[in-house]
């Protein structure tokens, strides 16, 4: 079986978020178990390429905004693997992208729409390659439609994975006529088109022959109005195409310098070291240190209610760590906190991104906060269990899937600032007891890596190809 990965990025090559991390661990994960996969994405300037053999393979002529284009497709390997990945070169198109994938504006749907265009010729000029098109994300959204008009039924089979359904790769409708789309002709397209512009998620929701998310809890909550962001309808109608599957975890990017049997003198020292690095004060070296990692986003990972339950926590004897860039209003409200003269000495906030300091994080401290509004997968979580560090999360998505109240963290299941808060008093409570040994135990027992998650995604590529 062989499937092209198409996504706006790949870890390391280029990488902006969790996204980059499925894209460039999944294919290793497949491979092993001889799933022939080659990954394409965009050739950004930002591209980390000076380790790889790259060679020119050959042009790609596409036709978009009334115009031939021409792009240039480079072929390298994945690093640390055998996965071929392609990188599509444009200077006019794919020059300003990689940095920021979360704006919804119109020169960035315009970019991605040239790039599902460029894909859809790549597969045409590779013609009966593929048996699956595995598109990620509203940055792939117009591939599967346009596969399907060009191709008919010659084409491969396509699946589509929603990674985060907020995110929608709003644009102009303008776009579907430099694509070659013609409105009139596609009812599914017009009926898109119907509230003035187009939306890059939804058509990829509601042409690609089978839908997934990054969690079966999610792929459960967006059928309902609070997480469906609008298309709740839409999913429900393809619900018997519609599955999920939990990313996994890299653990190989994860180093660490202990193991369940060493975890707690090797907590010890990570802890020194979290200390002496963010100049905590020595008279807090034995409170427990809870730590938030992730984008500062307000409305999806809970800065809201973290905000307003961390004087109470910090008027305990306990240390809270936050390290993440975003939302620049929240950035300044959080640095505003931490200054307070009550508990600056105890509240280390780190706008910035970091992956050094994100991994000595994960093991200098005792708690990791995830208190997300939802969450469609989530990795933080898991990479905390590994390090020996107990979650502490919403009842939501992939949080809900990964972790068991009281066994490996704690979990909250209503979503307000009271909640959480008692969630942290609890976790408070356990620390330096038995229990919590226990737990820390159980947290590393968990195995969330990448080869599960491939298995299923290989069944899921069978069941597929399978069904006509």
């Amino acid at each position: 079986m062989k499937v092209l990965l198409a996504a706006s990025e790949v870890a390391p090559v280029i990488k902006i978020g969790g996204l980059g991390d499925v894209i460039g661990a999944l294919p290793k994960a497949l491979e092993k178990i001889s799933v022939n996969v080659d990954v394409i994405v965009p050739f950004f300037p930002s591209a980390k390429i000076e380790n790889l053999q790259l060679y020119k393979s050959f042009d790609l002529h596409v036709p978009f905004a009334n115009k031939n284009n021409v792009v240039e497709v480079f072929k390298t390997k994945l690093p640390d693997s055998n996965v071929d990945l392609y990188l599509l070169k444009n200077e006019e198109f794919f020059v300003a992208g990689g940095s920021n994938f979360f704006a919804n504006n119109v020169t960035e749907t315009q970019m991605f729409a040239f790039f599902n265009k460029a894909i859809v010729e790549y597969v045409k000029s590779s013609f009966n390659t593929y048996d699956i098109v595995h598109c990620n994300d509203w940055h792939t959204g117009l591939v599967t439609g346009l596969l399907n008009d060009e191709l008919g039924s010659e084409r491969p089979r396509t699946l589509f994975t929603i990674h985060n359904l907020n995110y929608q790769g709003i644009g102009n409708p303008a776009l579907l006529r430099d694509t070659g789309i013609v409105p009139g002709e596609h009812p599914l397209i017009d009926w898109d088109l119907a509230d003035g512009d187009l939306n890059m998620m939804q058509q990829g929701i509601t042409s690609s022959d089978f839908i997934n998310t990054v969690s079966p809890s999610y792929a459960k909550e967006i059928l309902t109005k609070e997480f469906g962001s609008n298309f709740e309808d839409i999913l429900k109608a393809r619900e018997g195409r519609l599955s999920g599957i939990l990313n996994g975890v890299d653990y190989s990017a994860q180093p660490r310098t202990y193991d369940i049997n060493s975890v707690e003198e090797g907590k010890k020292e990570a802890k020194k070291a979290l200390m002496d690095r963010l100049k905590i004060d020595k008279k807090h070296k034995d409170a427990p240190i809870f730590s938030f990692i992730g984008r500062i986003d307000a409305f999806q990972k809970g800065l809201d209610i973290l905000f307003d339950s961390l004087p109470d926590l910090l008027k305990e004897d306990a240390v809270f760590v936050l390290l993440g860039t975003g939302d620049k209003k929240w950035e300044e409200k959080l640095i505003t906190l931490s200054k307070h003269k009550t508990i600056s000495d105890k509240f280390s906030c780190n706008i910035m991104f970091d992956i050094e300091l994100a991994n000595l994080m994960y093991a200098g401290s005792d708690f990791l906060v995830v208190p997300s509004r939802y969450e469609p997968c989530g990795l933080i979580q898991m990479i905390a269990m590994w390090y020996g560090t107990l979650p502490i999360v919403h009842d939501v998505g992939g949080l809900k899937d990964t972790v068991k109240n009281g066994e490996t963290g704690f979990v909250f299941n209503r979503y307000s600032a009271g909640a959480l808060s008692a969630s942290m008093k609890e976790a408070l409570d356990v620390y330096g007891t038995e229990k919590m040994t226990q737990m820390i135990q159980n947290a590393m027992k968990k195995d969330f890596g990448w080869e599960q998650s491939a298995v299923e995604y290989k069944k899921l590529y069978e069941k597929i190809t399978a069904h006509v």
